[in-house]
């Protein structure tokens, strides 16, 4: 079999966005959170143009039953989600009469609903380190026949902020998507900790620290929602819990133990570990050579067309350095990189970064876009007023 690994944004499993986390799951269970993977999987794999996918697609990859997400919310469901004022889709067919699809099903409400949420995102400037919030999704759009009765296949698109984008390449973590899709709903949040934990003591292996990584037994209580008053049942539970998941997984298993923390009187820390085939199973090598290479020849060449005054070499060298330290000189290159701009060049660079690290085209892969032309696009976004 061979390896699945998806590259996920290390903001989704970090403190500062557990909030929003929950929010998510209390909406509409681990939908919204695998549609943020399944859009990050998306984009490595087609960097270019818009990347269209039907509702079977997201299923096979994430582990879904399609009559499920295909299910209509109830009004009152739809009053938690999105207040008195439900949203609609609407836009103009070939033929310029204007169509309104109300958006009720629960993967069509999940996609709305990420138009709507904002993820903390944090900026390193000076030394010291801040946090923007930025919406999700900047639009989703939606190919189908809507007039027929009949069951016509229905093709998404869907945008991804582009600062959520650019992590996928710069700010992220490992899953491997066999073992996560198995896994019950409820547990994949915890999935993306073990992603973390991978990292932090592959990390810690390389700087010649201490390979481990602990969590105490309220953290995880918390995390699997357990709400037992006395710590016993708690480290009980938590335990049969992180053994039932265990069983699940083939590519990512851990070991875990428990001990004593700092001035604890008993033993409530857990303590995981991972064996060197786990740790050294989750490498992207020649995948990850190949696309910070590509990501970093991208910069190189629109800083040279952004600035042309700019000479190659050490001058280029330092214009690079500023676009990565400036916040909005950053997000502009970020609006290029994932706009249809240049797109021979982009082409360009992809290609000849890909022949040096793999020695064969993309194509040879099967990696050619797959995206549909579009008659007409939305003439409108609508989110609810506030009420």
């Amino acid at each position: 079999m061979e390896k699945e690994l998806n590259r996920v944004p290390r903001l989704l499993s970090e403190s500062y966005n557990s909030g929003l986390i929950e929010r998510l799951y209390e909406s509409g269970g681990s939908v919204m959170l695998d549609i943020i993977i399944y859009l990050c999987g998306n984009h490595v794999k087609d960097l270019f143009g818009e990347s269209w996918f039907s509702i079977e697609d997201f299923c096979k990859k994430m582990g879904y039953d399609r009559t499920k997400l295909q299910r209509k919310l109830s009004q009152e469901q739809m009053k938690d989600l999105f207040g008195k004022r439900s949203p609609h889709y609407i836009f103009k067919d070939a033929n310029g009469e204007e169509i309104i699809h109300p958006v009720e099903t629960v993967f069509e409400a999940a996609l709305y609903k990420l138009g709507l949420e904002n993820i903390s995102y944090p900026v390193v400037a000076n030394g010291t380190t801040s946090y923007i919030f930025i919406q999700i999704l900047t639009k989703f759009e939606i190919k189908t026949n809507f007039k027929t009765k009949k069951g016509t296949k229905r093709l998404y698109s869907a945008s991804l902020n582009n600062l959520i984008k650019d992590s996928v390449y710069t700010l992220y973590n490992l899953i491997e998507s066999q073992d996560y899709r198995i896994l019950p709903n409820k547990y994949r949040y915890f999935y993306l900790e073990l992603s973390k934990m991978i990292f932090l003591i592959k990390y810690k292996i390389r700087s010649g620290s201490l390979p481990s990584y602990r969590l105490t037994v309220d953290q995880l209580a918390k995390l699997f929602n357990l709400n037992f008053e006395e710590n016993k049942e708690r480290k009980r539970n938590v335990t049969k819990i992180l053994n039932g998941i265990n069983r699940y997984l083939k590519y990512t298993n851990f070991q875990f133990r428990y001990i004593k923390g700092e001035n604890d009187k008993w033993a409530y820390t857990i303590e995981f570990e991972f064996s060197k085939e786990t740790l050294e199973y989750f490498d992207e090598r020649y995948t990850a050579t190949f696309t910070q290479r590509f990501y970093s020849d991208l910069l190189w060449k629109y800083a040279g067309l952004a600035f042309p005054h700019c000479s190659i070499g050490r001058e280029r060298t330092a214009k690079v350095a500023e676009i990565k330290a400036d916040q909005n000189l950053y997000e502009e290159y970020l609006a290029w990189a994932n706009s249809s701009q240049n797109k021979a060049l982009k082409e360009e660079v992809y290609r000849e970064n890909f022949f040096r690290v793999f020695g064969k085209q993309p194509e040879d892969f099967g990696l050619a876009s797959k995206a549909p032309k579009v008659a007409s696009e939305p003439s409108e976004f609508v989110f609810p007023t506030a009420d």
